[in-house]
């Protein structure tokens, strides 16, 4: 049986890998994030940032969100994970 990202490219197989370590709710969270309308997303990043445990997660949102192909993959993964 073939692993269903076998024909993904290293970027999405290494995404997936990412995403998978991620609980069920902490993904779905995630992908509202990254789907909601730049104002929400914007909010979102200064709270994380704003919270002593939050920078790390308020990088990584600044990250997708200045990179809008890497932000549509992390959505498309996020949106095939169980």
């Amino acid at each position: 049986m073939t692993p269903r990202n076998a024909d993904a490219d290293p970027e999405e197989r290494l995404t997936r890998a990412l995403l998978e370590l991620l609980s069920p709710n902490a993904r779905l969270a995630l992908l509202r994030v990254l789907t909601a309308p730049s104002e929400q997303r914007a909010e979102a990043i200064r709270g994380c940032y704003e919270a002593p445990t939050g920078r790390g997660m308020a990088e990584l949102l600044m990250d997708l969100e200045a990179d809008d192909m890497t932000r549509g993959l992390y959505i498309e993964v996020l949106g095939s994970l169980d």
